[in-house]
């Protein structure tokens, strides 16, 4: 890992207290995608073919719940005395790419499934853009061992 990238996750951790807070995070993350996956399939229901659905889906999710985690829950801990820096804007960026992924394979699954019903679709590109992002964030947390690189 570079020095640049170690010190932005250093000067990040430093700046959170993390009791609790990644749990929470991550838990209104998926909610977030989830219900905004879900509702976008609900608006596009036939506007759009089910694989652009899912992209949409899961991009709008992602993007919204990054938003999410850096306004309104960082106000919210404020309020309550925690500590949070909030969701890095690189890790937000990169999670809206991950969303591609996420979604694609969302699309996959239901067409396994044997099914084409467009919130399903919608709620399951936005959980599995959200379960990246919150791989992301987790690993963006994680300060690697300074003692075994040498």
């Amino acid at each position: 890992m570079s020095r640049v990238a170690t010190n932005d996750s250093t000067r990040w951790r430093d700046a959170t207290n993390l009791s609790g807070v990644t749990t929470a995070s991550l838990l209104v993350v998926f909610l977030v995608a989830t219900g905004i996956g879900a509702a976008t399939g609900m608006v596009l229901e036939s506007a759009v073919s089910p694989v652009v659905l899912a992209l949409i889906a899961g991009f709008l999710g992602t993007v919204i719940a990054g938003i999410v985690r850096n306004t309104l829950l960082i106000r919210a801990w404020d309020v309550a005395g925690v500590k949070d820096a909030g969701t890095p804007l690189v890790v937000t960026v990169y999670s809206a790419v991950a969303s591609l992924a996420g979604s694609l394979v969302a699309y996959q699954i239901t067409g396994l499934a044997a099914t084409t019903e467009p919130v399903l679709i919608g709620s399951l590109a936005g959980v599995l853009s959200a379960v990246l992002m919150g791989l992301l964030m987790v690993a963006y947390q994680m300060i690697p061992d300074q003692d075994a690189h040498g």
